[in-house]
C-alpha cells in the first residue's frame, strides 16, 4: 500500500510543473505580446549587424544613413519615404527588407534577412516607430562633427605609413593623420566606433585598416582611403570591441581578434569572412601573418601564442605550449621580421629550443 501512494505521489509532483507551464504560458504569451518592441534593445541591433556597414555617414550607400534615427526615418535617393510610423505597409524599408521569391533588395548581395526580425521590424513600425534610445548611447559625432579634445585622448594604437609620411593615431571616435614633418593634422577619419583599438597601414600605404567598436555593443573592422579620406568598407563583427587587426602581404585580407576567443579573418573587397577559429581560451588581443600569407599567427589573454594555416583554416600548434609556466601574464602584442620567410615548422621548433626568442623570426 505505501509502494503505490509514495508513486501516485511522485506522479503527482511530476505532473505539477507540466499543469503550471500550461498555466502561465498563454499569460506569458499575452504580456509579450502586449509589450511594445524596442527600437534599442531590439530593433538596432539587427541594423547595426546587416545594415549600419553601407549605410553611416562615412558611407551613404544610396544616400541613406541608418545610424541616426531622424535619418532612418527619411530614407535615401529613391526619395520614398523609409519608415511612416504606423503604416508599414507605406514603409519603403519594409518593402525593400521584404523577399520576393526567396531575394530581397536589402541587404544588398546577402541573404535575405530571417523572418522573425522582418516581422519584428514591421511591427515596430506598425506600433508606432519609436525611439527609445538613451541620451547617453546616440552618435555624436561624424566627419562634419568631430569629437572635441578637453584633454589629450589614451592612444592605444600607432601605425606608420610605409613611405614615412604619415603617423596614424587612434583617438575617440576617430583615426587622427599627422604628417611626419611636424606641419600638423593631414585629416582626421571619424567613424561610428567609440572605441579604436588597432591601426594599421596596408603594405602598399594606400589603405588603413582600423580594429574597434562598441564596448559591449558591437565590434567594427573599418578599411579607409588614405588618398581620399574616405571609408570604403565597414564589416560589423561581434558583440563586444576588435582587437590587434592587420593586412595579410597581399593587402587582400585583413584578420582580427575577438574578446569571444576567436580569431577570424576578412576579405576587404568582400567583407566576407574567410577564416573563423576557436582555439584560444581568452581575448584574443593581437594578430600577424608570416610574410607568406599563409600563416596566421594570434596572440592573446590566455599567455598563448597559436600558429593557424589561412587556406585550410587548421590549427597547426600552440607555440608556447612548449614551456609550459614561461608565460605569466596575457600577451597583448606580437610581429614578425619583416624579410625572414622561414616556415612555420621551423619556428615551432626553434621556439622549443631557443624560448624566449621570437617565435616568429
Amino acid at each position: 500500500m505505501y509502494f503505490k501512494i509514495k508513486i501516485m505521489n511522485q506522479r503527482f509532483f511530476q505532473l505539477i510543473p507540466l499543469a503550471l507551464f500550461w498555466m502561465t504560458s498563454p499569460i506569458q504569451a499575452e504580456e509579450d505580446k502586449a509589450k511594445k518592441v524596442s527600437f534599442y534593445n531590439e530593433i538596432r541591433p539587427i541594423f547595426q549587424a546587416s545594415c549600419h556597414g553601407c549605410h553611416q555617414p562615412a558611407k551613404a550607400k544610396g544616400e541613406y544613413v541608418m545610424t541616426t534615427f531622424k535619418e532612418l526615418l527619411k530614407g535615401g535617393d529613391s526619395k520614398e519615404t523609409s519608415i511612416v510610423p504606423g503604416k508599414p505597409d507605406e514603409s519603403h524599408l519594409i518593402t525593400l527588407i521584404t523577399p520576393i521569391d526567396g531575394e530581397a533588395e536589402m541587404p544588398q548581395k546577402e541573404d535575405p534577412l530571417p523572418k522573425d526580425q522582418i516581422d519584428l521590424i514591421t511591427r515596430w513600425v506598425a506600433e508606432g516607430a519609436v525611439d527609445d534610445t538613451p541620451v547617453s548611447a546616440k552618435q555624436l559625432y561624424n566627419m562634419d562633427n568631430p569629437p572635441v579634445y578637453s584633454l589629450p585622448p589614451a592612444i592605444s594604437s600607432i601605425d606608420y605609413s610605409p613611405d614615412g609620411s604619415l603617423i596614424a593615431v587612434a583617438g575617440y571616435h576617430e583615426i587622427l593623420l599627422h604628417n611626419t614633418d611636424g606641419s600638423g593634422l593631414e585629416g582626421r577619419l571619424v567613424g561610428l566606433s567609440e572605441r579604436v583599438q588597432k591601426v594599421k597601414f596596408s603594405h602598399d600605404g594606400k589603405k588603413l585598416a582600423v580594429a574597434g567598436g562598441l564596448p559591449a555593443r558591437s565590434g567594427e573592422i573599418q578599411i579607409w582611403n588614405v588618398s581620399s579620406q574616405k571609408l570604403s568598407m565597414s564589416i560589423p563583427v561581434g558583440y563586444d570591441t576588435l582587437y590587434g587587426i592587420s593586412w595579410s602581404p597581399d593587402n587582400k585580407k585583413v584578420s582580427v581578434g575577438l574578446p569571444d576567443s576567436t580569431l577570424r579573418a576578412y576579405d576587404v573587397s568582400s567583407g566576407k569572412q574567410v577564416l573563423f577559429k576557436d582555439t584560444h581560451d581568452d581575448w584574443v588581443l593581437d594578430t600577424v601573418w608570416n610574410n607568406k600569407g599563409d600563416h596566421l599567427i594570434s596572440v592573446g589573454r590566455d599567455m598563448a601564442v597559436k600558429l593557424t594555416e589561412v587556406a585550410t583554416q587548421r590549427f597547426v600548434d600552440n607555440i608556447t605550449s612548449i614551456t609550459p609556466g614561461a608565460l605569466k601574464g596575457g600577451i597583448h602584442a606580437i610581429t614578425v621580421h619583416p624579410k625572414k620567410r622561414r616556415s612555420p615548422r621551423w619556428r615551432i621548433r626553434r621556439s622549443a629550443t631557443n624560448f624566449p626568442a621570437d617565435p616568429c623570426n
